[in-house]
């Protein structure tokens, strides 16, 4: 050891005695950093020593059972004479200070060494942090950096403890003398508790965080990454802290795409002006290349004299919620787009308050004026007599049971009095955050020359029908004439001729009688003559007519127990039969029919089965629509209009009931039907 100045060396060791630290037990703050130094360092010893004037005391002595060595044979000696240094001995064995030492000679063969002064505020080295292996070594620049860190560590907590055992003997001087000085103590000396644990329980706090937390020195280096941040990066703390904020690991983008200037990152905004930064949204790559979107909040972070000495980063992966709100905008942009171009009305009603806010075309279509005030109740009273209760009942169902509508219905303009036709929509629409919180939204098509042409089109087949029935009932009456004539004659060939005649007008009576009863349904005509009756007593006078007349297929009815329902027995029936005759009409000859009739959830269930060519996929949501035939081979032999499935749902859809069909191409097809239990 070299000569010192007796003068500073006796400063220095007032110093070092002023910490009331040398010869204290064992503390769990400094064993902590001299382990966390062992770690980093990857050595086996760690020791905090404090050089005395004869000796170096351990205050923690990790991987090493001595307490205290002679000076003389000290290395910290040596690398306290100079504070600012890290001192390195790569291989004590072949340095001239060291060779012959007895502590590289014996117990604990010290090869490697490396000691950074521990450095009060006044400018005394005290001693130092050092790290020791048994083998050479050389600290790589993180660990060196890493070693400095925990040695003001060390002196901090030397000062805090100096601090409190001074605090301490100025309130026991004045215990007696002021009781609240005394109470001032223990809290502080609860505090300094509570801040010994802090750092293990900050730890823990930060790890169970939902956010990435990073923290970064004064040039924007990493120092500290938490576990969700390393979960959304996919790097290990390792790699982590050998990168910047601006490194070309992350390929800092903007959301656009373009890159982000690394002076445009929130943490260099925080470092340079000081100033925090809130919700800065942009993108990231993890490690495996695959791009994320961050929003991150950066705080600098200043020392006493607010000199800033490194920033504070948090953040979340919103890449989930970014791409779902770009969906979203999309869609609406597209929706509007769609909107506009078919010419729609919109509107949005508060389902509480009723607060009703149309657009200037749902107005026009009402024959308000765009600036004009339309309130819910004054909409309302432009709808038609005939159908404004039914609206109504739609928009309270809606309001109370969340059920969509969609109506067509009459209007009349408030201003310019014209009757349009239109097919509105509505939906209710709940909060995700607050389900109590709901409104409408909805739209409104003007379908007025649609409806003109169906009722045209209505008047005209209403028309062409009732003119048909006066000369069909003529040659059904020749027709009776000739058979009864045949018969009378025994002209066997004029007799076959009248049956296969008659067929034909019974077959062009269905006929009229479809388009007829399709006319009423458009006109709102037709009527349902409800009586109460067993379903059991319609499906036998089904299979009572289906044994007299089908002889081409098996038509297989199974049991049907009680089933009171009230409804129009006929056009029950009418349902029943068609189901029926379709399925003999489009499966093979030879095949089973099965026709079933059961109560489930309080409704009669009605299905007929077939083994025939099915339905494609495409056109079974168009089955029932009016005049609608399927276009395939199979069908290019089958008659029909395609009235007979439209009038089957008009009237179970009139009895409240619902109708459809399961079918499989090529397979065979289920139709069925349900209506409402009685009582």
């Amino acid at each position: 050891m070299s000569d010192t100045n007796p003068s500073e060396e006796q400063k220095r060791l007032a110093a070092l005695r002023s910490y009331h630290i040398l010869d204290t037990a064992a503390e769990k703050d400094f064993d902590d950093l001299t382990e966390l130094a062992a770690a980093i360092c990857n050595t086996p010893i760690a020791l905090i020593s404090l050089v005395d004037e004869d000796r170096q005391w351990f205050k923690s002595h990790h991987g090493m059972e001595a307490q205290q060595t002679d000076r003389c044979y000290s290395f910290c000696s040596h690398a306290i004479e100079n504070p600012e240094n890290l001192m390195q001995v790569e291989d004590a064995i072949h340095d001239s200070r060291f060779y012959d030492n007895p502590l590289v000679t014996g117990n604990p063969d010290i090869r490697f060494y490396a000691g950074m002064p521990l450095v009060d505020e006044n400018g005394f080295a005290l001693g130092s942090l050092c790290v020791i292996d048994q083998k050479p070594g050389h600290l790589n620049e993180v660990q060196q950096k890493a070693l400095r860190t925990l040695a003001r560590q060390v002196i901090d907590k030397l000062s805090l403890r100096r601090s409190n055992i001074e605090l301490l003997a100025a309130n026991e001087k004045l215990e007696q003398a002021n009781r609240h000085l005394t109470e001032t103590e223990e809290k502080l000396k609860k505090a300094n508790t509570e801040l010994s644990d802090g750092r293990e329980r900050l730890q823990t706090i930060l790890d169970i965080l939902g956010e990435g937390i990073g923290i970064t020195d004064e040039k924007g280096n990493i120092v500290y990454t938490n576990k969700r941040n390393r979960e959304i990066f996919k790097f290990d703390e390792e790699s982590m802290l050998t990168l910047n904020n601006g490194s070309p690991e992350w390929k800092n983008r903007r959301l656009d795409g373009s890159p982000l200037p690394t002076e445009e990152h929130p943490v260099s905004i925080a470092l340079s002006t000081g100033l925090p930064v809130a919700n800065f949204e942009f993108m990231v790559s993890d490690r495996h290349d695959q791009s994320i979107y961050l929003r991150m909040n950066a705080t600098p972070i200043k020392d006493k004299e607010g000199k800033i000495t490194g920033a504070v980063g948090s953040f979340s992966d919103i890449t989930e919620s970014y791409l779902l709100q770009q969906q979203l905008k999309d869609r609406e942009e597209r929706l509007q787009m769609a909107i506009s171009s078919a010419n729609l009305g919109t509107w949005h009603m508060d389902a509480r308050t009723r607060e009703f806010l149309p657009s200037p075309r749902l107005k026009e279509l009402f024959g308000f004026y765009p600036d004009e005030e339309m309130p819910y109740t004054a909409a309302v009273t432009q709808i038609a007599d005939s159908h404004r209760q039914e609206v109504i009942d739609a928009v309270e169902a809606s309001v109370t049971k969340g059920e969509p509508y969609e109506l067509e219905y009459p209007i009349i303009g408030y201003h310019d009095q014209k009757l349009r036709w239109v097919c509105a929509t509505g939906h209710l629409y709940t909060r995700a955050g607050n389900p109590n919180v709901s409104h409408f939204s909805g739209t409104m098509a003007d379908i007025t020359e649609r409806k003109l042409d169906e009722q045209r089109r209505s008047d005209f087949i209403g028309m062409v029908s009732h003119e048909l029935r006066n000369p069909l009932t003529a040659i059904g009456g020749y027709t009776y004439l000739l058979s009864k004539r045949a018969q009378k004659n025994n002209d066997v060939l004029v007799a076959d001729a009248a049956g296969k005649l008659n067929r034909q007008i019974k077959r062009m009576e269905a006929l009229i009688n479809g388009f007829l009863d399709m006319a009423r349904l458009g006109e709102g005509k037709i009527q349902l003559n409800r009586s109460q009756f067993d379903m059991a007593d319609l499906v036998r006078i089904a299979e009572e007519e289906s044994l007299a007349t089908i002889t081409s297929h098996t038509v297989v009815f199974a049991p049907v127990d009680f089933t009171l329902v009230e409804a129009d027995k006929d056009k029950i029936e009418q349902v029943l039969v068609n189901f029926i005759n379709n399925a003999v009409k489009y499966s093979p000859e030879g095949s089973t029919i099965n026709v079933a009739c059961i109560t489930r959830d309080g409704k009669a269930h009605v299905s007929v089965n077939d083994s025939g060519m099915g339905i494609p996929v495409k056109d079974q949501p168009f089955i029932f629509d009016r005049f609608y035939r399927v276009e395939s081979k199979g069908m290019k032999n089958k008659k029909g209009f395609g009235i007979g499935l439209y009038i089957c749902r008009e009237i179970i859809e009139r009895h409240h009931g619902q109708i459809g069909v399961d079918s499989i191409e090529g397979q065979g097809s289920t139709f069925w039907f349900t209506i409402p239990l009685f009582g």
